[in-house]
């Protein structure tokens, strides 16, 4: 008598094997990370501008195919109604049933366009891309300059009220009978050098994405007028290959992927707006600038929020501790709120992620890639664990098969 499961040691195994060989080849990829760190953010930058337009190009194209209809004479277009016919034809019915489905598809398929707007690939294209270059030389030639200006005098200010800011931490310790001076005046200099330091590399990296601004535009022109090519021919290779099961693992990719680009973006914009307001009715100078980095912020999970506070927070030691504590406050009431209400309501349950596995995904992305890796872990998490998932289940039914053969 078997006091074990056969099936379940196996999947425990196979489970074991998994982790052992990814937390292997993660200690590997560290070790040798070090030695490529830096060929390794040099091809990241240099390709970040053709990434940015992919990713424009991405968020662009459900506008397009809301607008406008395929080219007819796409060959993978042809290719799908002609397997549907197909597969008409190989019916084991008679011949006028056969003429009744096959009529009663194309009604369908009349039906569908008729209910859409017919506009032309091209000219759908070209109008999507206009509108969005019109909102984004607006926000070059007018949100960019302000936010830029007000990154500058934030830095001078704080640089100009250094001492004032010392003296009002330091003087809300002893308030509070708090003994941290002794043990933190050693190391106030590094502590505010290090805090300029970031905000001056802020203002330095704000100002170097000028350079973006010319490889970009060109990139996304050409990336839009060729992704319907790319995307058919992907699907044409894998169904060569024999692979439909790929165009799911795909498409499930891009429902996912596009869900959660569409959810982060509005739950940043609605932070944003609300940090806005916030800043607005307590009279802070700066109040733009401090919810565009908080709205930012909101895109990295947990850190980012705690990050994108930071600035502000500076600025209101230099005036008085009751305007931190009413900053801290207020927005950690906003971001509970959206942790727990407004994210989940956007999400539903199609990024199904735990806090710590989402913390710890973050912080291995910002560890290898910077703020670009923080800002990137998540889809590439998405990426991964769909396909992990997809082989896993795969692998573990075809073993089940080839038992049950045997």
């Amino acid at each position: 008598m078997k006091f074990y499961n056969e099936e379940k040691l196996l999947k425990l195994r196979n489970i074991l094997i998994v982790t052992v060989l990814a937390l292997l080849a993660l200690l590997l990829f560290f070790r040798v990370y070090d030695n490529f760190a830096k060929q390794i953010k040099l091809v990241t930058s240099t390709i970040f501008p053709f990434i940015l337009s992919f990713i424009i190009v991405y968020c662009l194209m459900p506008f397009i195919d809301m607008i406008s209809e395929k080219d007819k004479n796409d060959s993978f277009l042809k290719n799908s109604k002609l397997d549907e016919l197909e597969k008409v034809e190989k019916m084991n019915i008679s011949d006028s049933e056969k003429r009744k489905k096959i009529e009663l598809f194309n009604e369908i398929s009349q039906s569908k366009k008729k209910k859409r707007i017919k506009l032309n690939r091209t000219f759908a294209i070209l109008l999507v891309l206009t509108i969005f270059f019109v909102i984004f030389l607006y926000i070059v030639l007018t949100i960019v300059p302000i936010f830029t200006k007000q990154v500058s005098s934030l830095i001078d200010f704080l640089l100009k009220n250094q001492e004032k800011l010392q003296n009002n931490f330091f003087g809300f310790l002893k308030s509070n009978n708090i003994d941290l001076k002794s043990s933190l005046m050693s190391s106030k200099d590094i502590i505010v050098s290090n805090v300029i330091k970031v905000l001056s590399s802020s203002f330095s990296l704000i100002s170097s994405t000028f350079s973006l601004l010319f490889m970009t535009p060109i990139f996304t022109i050409m990336l839009i007028f060729s992704y319907d090519n790319m995307e058919n021919g992907v699907k044409r290779a894998l169904q060569n290959m024999d692979r439909e099961d790929l165009i799911v693992l795909i498409k499930n990719m891009d429902e996912t992927i596009g869900k959660y680009i569409l959810v982060t973006a509005l739950d940043s914009m609605i932070v944003g707006v609300v940090s806005f307001i916030i800043f607005y009715f307590l009279k802070m100078d700066y109040s733009m600038l401090f919810s565009v980095i908080i709205g930012f912020g909101n895109v990295i999970p947990f850190i980012g929020p705690f990050i994108g506070l930071i600035p502000a927070i500076l600025y209101a030691f230099t005036k008085s501790f009751k305007l931190v504590i009413f900053i801290v406050v207020l927005i950690t009431i906003v971001q509970t709120i959206e942790a727990n209400i407004v994210k989940p309501w956007l999400t539903g349950k199609s990024v199904e992620m735990h806090p710590i596995t989402t913390l710890l995904v973050v912080l291995i992305g910002g560890a290898l890639f910077g703020i670009g890796g923080a800002f990137i872990a998540i889809p590439a998490y998405i990426i991964i664990k769909l396909t992990f998932l997809f082989f896993w289940e795969k692998y573990t039914v075809d073993n089940k098969l080839n038992k049950n053969r045997k």
